[in-house]
């Protein structure tokens, strides 16, 4: 199904009461441990397996909104977020799958075209998502898998639609899994906080960021002829924004902001000038995981950038651990916008 008719389903199978903005859900529906990284402010059914939620979308926040971009825009991790925020409130609501349940991604996209409707003003802003879920059963008719598309709009203007796909297990048996994977207990990201220095050789202005607690990535080597960059993953444990609680392994979204890293990197101005250019922007973002990023064990980002012609430029990126591939991720980017006379 298009995401324009998800959309107009959503709003024609009932007539229900308007969403608003005015407070946030439970921040146990959305998995979050601090009430300030929950976006979801509501959610209408609107049919046995579809939805329309409300989220508000934040202009301070220190790690979404850490950009040098200009004119400012919404982040499209932010949007993918609240996307999958408001996906997992519909399966807890829609479905009743209780809150002791883990959802591990296996892939995820999100393709932005909102123009002006995504750049922020000074008030919060206000995003209207409708989604349809897919949901798979195993023999006993337990939901092991779910599928969700979704349109995004902002007053009014569609801005891009995504997909998530997540497999699903009751919390305790997801506990099982993971010890029987390794042969041990994983151990926890609250083990890797420290209080000393956090090794990093990326520049926050190369990667359109100001605040190096938001830079992910270290060592990093690129070769400008051949277009390609290694470098090792090196998050900052203590950054809420990306650790919002204690994971037994790196979560999706750290891979997602690595693999953007990676594509900044390789842009010229990047390698030049030590800067990106501030109107430069990321489009879309596709990313699929085969394996449990684990925090004991170092990751390698490897990432190739397409043609330098090409317009949009694509850019590839592999998250790569004890010699077997945990992610890849394609990041879209957009050249910078020029004046006429440059």
């Amino acid at each position: 199904m298009a995401l324009s008719e998800i959309a107009s389903a959503a709003r024609e199978a009932v007539e229900p009461e308007e969403l608003d903005f005015n407070r946030t859900i439970d921040r146990r529906m959305v998995h979050r441990a601090s009430v300030a990284e929950v976006f979801v402010t509501g959610m209408q059914r609107t049919g046995s397996l579809s939805f329309r939620s409300a989220a508000q979308l934040p202009v301070s926040h220190s790690y979404y909104n850490d950009h040098t971009e200009i004119p400012a825009r919404f982040d499209p991790l932010l949007l993918l977020e609240t996307c999958r925020q408001a996906s997992i409130h519909g399966a807890h609501e829609l479905l009743e799958i209780p809150l002791e349940t883990t959802f591990m991604v296996n892939d995820w996209d999100i393709h932005l075209d909102g123009g002006d409707a995504l750049t922020m003003g000074e008030r919060p802003g206000e995003l209207l998502l409708s989604q349809l879920i897919t949901p798979t059963h195993d023999r006993r008719e337990r939901v092991t898998a779910l599928g969700f598309d979704i349109q995004m709009e902002i007053a009014g203007v569609s801005v891009g639609g995504a997909h998530i796909r997540v497999s699903s297990a009751p919390t305790p048996q997801y506990a099982s899994l993971r010890f029987m994977q390794r042969g041990s207990a994983p151990p926890m990201t609250s083990a890797f906080r420290g209080t000393g220095d956090r090794r990093t050789s990326v520049q926050p202005s190369r990667i359109n960021r100001f605040n190096p607690a938001n830079v992910v990535l270290t060592d990093t080597e690129t070769d400008a002829e051949k277009r390609n960059l290694s470098a090792v993953l090196a998050p900052d444990f203590r950054n809420a924004g990306l650790f919002d609680h204690d994971y037994d392994h790196i979560p999706a979204m750290v891979l997602m902001e690595a693999a953007r890293q990676s594509a900044l990197l390789l842009q010229p101005e990047s390698r030049s000038t030590g800067k990106v250019h501030r109107s430069l922007s990321i489009t879309s973002l596709e990313a699929s995981f085969s394996r449990f990023a684990e925090l004991d064990s170092p990751i390698r980002v490897v990432a190739a950038a397409g043609f330098p012609s090409s317009s949009p430029q694509q850019v590839s990126v592999t998250l790569e651990q004890s010699g077997e591939s945990v992610a890849v991720v394609s990041v879209t980017v957009r050249p910078p916008v020029l004046p006429a006379n440059s």
